[in-house]
């Protein structure tokens, strides 16, 4: 269970050089596990990444006795539209009187054009929703393909991260991270008394 604010208000404080001390093990232990770590948190990326691209798949949920702790899910990129040729659209510009002293596309107008811009899947135009004119020199740019990272997002608002926390705590998941150092020196809490 956490901590709660006022119990951890509740402790003493510790001297300056107690304070220290605890940073200084906090860094050598992060310093000593961080690459076991890092590895087992990277360890799906590649996998579902391969998945997604051989058969779609979007993601993969993490479960604990069948109960869901998280799920990764492959983030992919939004269709939009972008400037695909830059002296077309420089042209329709001028024409709109969208330029500015320096000869060139007022960027306001630019980002407000692609707003409001949309593709038209049946004729691969670009039109302006405002006007209903085609927009030359943008180009429809398709979403869905995997930008190559993943995102972890934890089940039910955050249970599914106590339910693995408890899984993980009562030993259940060593075989899982078997390789990894202690987090802890000597005895438990639990087997001192």
């Amino acid at each position: 269970m956490p901590i709660d604010a006022a119990e951890q208000h509740d402790q003493p404080a510790l001297p300056l050089d107690q304070v220290a001390l605890v940073a200084a093990l906090a860094r050598l232990i992060a310093e000593e596990i961080a690459p076991s770590i890092d590895a087992k948190l990277n360890a799906a990326t590649p996998l579902l990444l391969a998945a997604y691209e051989e058969s779609g798949q979007p993601g993969v949920v993490a479960k604990v006795d069948g109960m869901v702790a998280g799920k990764y899910t492959v983030n992919t990129t939004k269709s939009k539209i972008v400037v695909g040729d830059g002296e077309a659209l420089d042209a329709y510009a001028a024409a709109k009187g969208a330029e500015q002293v320096i000869i060139q596309r007022d960027p306001t107008w630019e980002k407000a054009l692609i707003a409001r811009a949309r593709y038209d899947a049946q004729t691969g135009d670009i039109v302006d929703t405002e006007s209903g004119e085609i927009i030359p020199g943008l180009k429809y740019v398709p979403g869905g393909k995997p930008t190559g990272n993943i995102t972890f997002t934890w089940a039910d608002g955050g249970l599914g991260r106590e339910v693995l926390l408890r899984a993980w705590r009562s030993g259940a998941l060593r075989h899982l991270m078997g390789d990894l150092p202690e987090l802890t020196g000597g005895q438990q809490p639990a087997e001192q008394e």
